[in-house]
């Protein structure tokens, strides 16, 4: 989920104890320092969901409608992408702090500073709205308010949106990046030795297939099994291994560029097997998360490495600016684009042209997205995260 920027990152000359509890003094790490092409991948990540929001469902007889829903479908694995870019710069912070005095006030406060207040500001916002939206709130909800919307239909079959256009569905996300940040702090800061958190790592990377084809083996939902941390923790562990074994004394010869083809190939392998970017299958919901995860792995240790096709490929300024204001664009286009969905066939009625219909809500929630998330940032968010340097 889109919750911090490259640029956010606090590079710390904290010291590594690497094989020893002696803090000693270092410069800072390599993968510590901005990188910009990470910026230009978040923003391929937010722009692979909104595409897939936003003209991904087209099921008319247009044939080249047809041809791009069915490449846009595949645009849900940028969620995957963050998870990994997310574990990436969190790993990386906590271990480069980890033996800092004030580690956990200073690493909740600039989350919170960072998370909280456009999160609840939408969703008190809506509050706010109810009559004009007609949104029918009921106790059960509070579960968006506390992070664990994305366990709601276990705990509750019955579960009922409060809205039927006003999408909060995309939530999840966030609340498994937010329950990820309550749990891996205390297990890096515990641990501290790269070595052995490498090996939790790998344990769970492990782990995490084998357990999501054994819940889909029981009759769970895959949609239900693909929300919960316990099954998608390893695309963030992912990113958390890159972030250890850029810091390692071997970084330079990990073969990234092999990585990547393999894991590459495998998730082809993976969408032949199952007839397209479906979620649902069980070969994406088992394995194919894993491979998704693996080349996002792949192209941040590629990225991570300097001058390369990577860097070129993503250091651009319109994917950095998209990557910039993921956070508001991820939060906001989610709200209305099943109501613009909803809107198509009245569109391409009026206009007598499927085509110009989805060119309309494409242009449409995409310029409206970002007139929101920009303006939110700069006039909202910003002000507030000048808060986070008392948490240096």
């Amino acid at each position: 989920m889109p919750i911090m920027t490259v640029s956010e990152i606090d590079a710390r000359d904290l010291g590594e104890a690497a094989q020893s509890e002696v803090v000693q003094s270092r410069s800072i790490a390599p993968a510590a320092r901005h990188n910009a092409a990470l910026d230009g991948l978040r923003g391929v990540a937010i722009l692979s969901v909104m595409l897939y929001h936003f003209t991904g469902s087209y099921k008319g007889a247009n044939p080249i409608l047809r041809l791009w829903s069915m490449l846009a479908g595949a645009g849900w694995m940028g969620v995957d992408l963050f998870f990994v870019l997310s574990g990436f710069l969190i790993t990386g912070i906590l271990y480069d702090t980890a033996h800092a005095e004030h580690k956990v006030r200073n690493f909740y406060a600039r989350r919170a500073l960072r998370i909280f207040p456009l999160f609840y500001a939408v969703l008190f916002g809506l509050l706010i709205l109810t009559p004009v939206l007609h949104m029918h709130w009921r106790p059960e909800h509070l579960l968006y308010f506390i992070y664990l919307s994305n366990v709601s239909r276990l705990l509750m079959p019955d579960f009922q949106l409060p809205s039927q256009w006003v999408n909060l569905g995309h939530l999840w996300s966030l609340a498994v990046e937010e329950q990820f940040y309550l749990l891996w702090p205390f297990v890096v800061w515990r641990v501290k030795n790269r070595t052995t958190l490498l090996r939790i790592i790998l344990a769970v990377l492990v782990a995490g297939p084998i357990l999501r084809g054994l819940l889909l083996a029981t009759g769970m939902d895959a949609l239900d099994m693909s929300r919960l941390l316990v099954t998608r923790a390893d695309s963030l562990l992912f990113g958390g291994g890159v972030a250890l074994l850029a810091r390692g004394p071997s970084a330079d010869r990990i073969p990234a560029g092999k990585i990547l083809i393999i894991s590459v190939s495998l998730l082809a392998i993976l969408l032949y097997l199952a007839h397209g970017p479906e979620a649902s299958s069980a070969w994406i919901a088992t394995v194919g998360y894993s491979a998704i995860a693996m080349c996002g792995a792949s192209l941040i240790l590629l990225a991570q490495e300097g001058s390369n096709w990577v860097t070129a490929l993503f250091d651009r300024p319109l994917l950095r600016f998209f990557g910039r204001y993921s956070y508001g664009l991820y939060l906001f286009h989610g709200l209305y684009f099943v109501y613009l969905r909803h809107l198509s066939g009245r569109i391409e009625h009026l206009m007598h042209s499927g085509l110009l219909a989805q060119l309309f809500i494409a242009v449409f929630g995409f310029l409206f997205s970002i007139a929101l998330a920009v303006l939110s940032y700069h006039f909202f968010e910003a002000p507030i995260l000048t808060l986070k340097r008392r948490f240096a």
